[in-house]
């Protein structure tokens, strides 16, 4: 059976200091970050209080458009209707939709992202970063016991509120959650499994135990002698790790012969999709970038597209420096000479990373550079000094016709996906 067209009709998107997509994208347009020093953090004491964080502002205007009871749901689920209505509006749908055709929700969220519960294990934590769970759960008084609120309630709630029945799911797999839940609606639609989905992710990462995992893991960022919104800087010599963020992204796809019926407006297609799962180490990938490489290469094929296809990159860019080093290998591996003819741009760089998040808000940010005819600038980015002088990264957004962006997304334990969208 010949695969069917996927249409994006709508998406909804928060960031740090941004209720909507076209927000973010002037923000970075102008080269402003949405990266600060997060409240929390400084209360904690931590050596490095950088963070990209939803700020309690943001929360007061997403917490009033919640219908539900604020006080037995999470953040996480009224982040995700808000984001989810506006998806909705800007594709021209009404709430009853999805009930009456056959219909998916796709949602990528990691597992300690979304609970006050685990954010409440940090006070039974040592100097180590160890919890003493019996203390824990002894001491635990939310309602419902400890670890109630799941990670998947938002994708029942989302799934509840739209009369979902075919196709619903959660996607926890790390830094490429929110790709990977956008290719699998993508699969689901061009296969004829269904005709209408609502794909993305919701995540919620800036907390204590968060950083606490993650510097750990010595993936954060701790050059306390750069500001805040200098922290995050891919593929320069001098990155030091990621700096640790949040947000939301989820978009609507179609079938063309369902978005046709109903006139719906076309803001792009997803072209192609694919998910490579590689064995090396939990933290990083095979250093010559050839798994990366073939991640790239099967997306460019499942689009039945040659790499000189390709116009614009948005680049996982991490900030890390084995992730940056892996990923600018296997782009020079799948593009090329090509590679003087493409621009790039790595969104980290001004939104920090939010794990599932980043995916599907890069995912918006690539659609909109398409729609608009700009790449985005990447901050912090110097190109005398650039460690990889094939990637023209840029300081300055730059009119250009795009008609097709590769958008990566690589994450820990290996799981690698890649998205190819275009012009509708």
């Amino acid at each position: 059976m010949q695969a069917r067209e996927v249409l994006v009709t709508g998406y909804g998107l928060v960031a740090p200091t941004a209720l909507d997509a076209a927000s973010l994208f002037t923000t970075i347009s102008e080269n402003r970050s949405c990266i600060g020093q997060h409240p929390a953090f400084v209360e904690l004491g931590f050596a490095n209080p950088a963070a990209g964080f939803i700020d309690e502002q943001q929360w007061q205007v997403i917490a009033a458009a919640f219908p539900g009871d604020l006080q037995t749901t999470s953040r996480q689920e009224w982040l995700a209707h808000y984001v989810a209505r506006q998806a909705l509006a800007h594709a021209g749908l009404a709430d009853g939709a999805f009930a009456r055709v056959a219909s998916g929700i796709f949602v990528g969220a990691n597992k300690h992202c979304v609970s006050s519960d685990l954010r409440d294990a940090s006070r039974y934590m040592d100097d180590q970063g160890r919890v003493d769970l019996d203390q824990f759960l002894d001491n635990h008084t939310l309602s419902g016991g400890a670890f109630a609120r799941r990670v998947d309630q938002q994708t029942r709630h989302l799934a509840e509120w739209l009369g979902v029945r075919d196709h619903i799911s959660t996607h926890s797999d790390a830094c490429a959650a929110g790709t990977m839940a956008i290719g699998s609606a993508y699969r689901a639609i061009a296969r004829g499994e269904i005709d209408l989905a609502l794909c993305g992710a919701v995540e919620l990462m800036a907390h204590e135990l968060s950083y606490y995992s993650f510097d750990g893991l010595g993936a954060l960022c701790q050059r306390v002698d750069f500001s805040p919104q200098e922290q995050s800087r891919p593929f320069m010599p001098d990155r030091c790790g990621f700096v640790l963020s949040e947000g939301a992204a989820l978009l609507v796809l179609e079938s063309r012969e369902h978005a046709e019926r109903r006139q719906a407006c076309s803001l792009g297609r997803v072209l192609g999709y694919a998910n490579l799962c590689e064995a090396e180490k939990i933290t990083s990938s095979s250093r010559d970038g050839s798994k990366y490489a073939a991640c790239m290469t099967a997306a460019l094929a499942d689009a039945e597209l040659t790499s000189a296809a390709v116009d614009h990159v948005n680049v996982h860019g991490t900030s890390t420096q084995a992730n940056d080093r892996c990923e600018a290998l296997g782009l020079a591996q799948v593009f090329g000479e090509t590679l003087e003819q493409m621009t790039f741009t790595a969104n980290k760089s001004a939104v920090g990373h939010s794990l599932a998040g980043s995916g599907a808000i890069e995912a918006v940010l690539s659609l909109m550079s398409i729609q608009l005819g700009v790449a985005l600038p990447t901050l912090n980015f110097q190109p005398e000094k650039s460690e990889f002088p094939a990637l023209k990264f840029l300081c300055e957004p730059l009119q250009q016709p795009i008609n097709v962006v590769l958008s990566n997304s690589f994450g820990f334990g290996g799981v690698n996906s890649s998205l190819v969208l275009g012009r509708a």
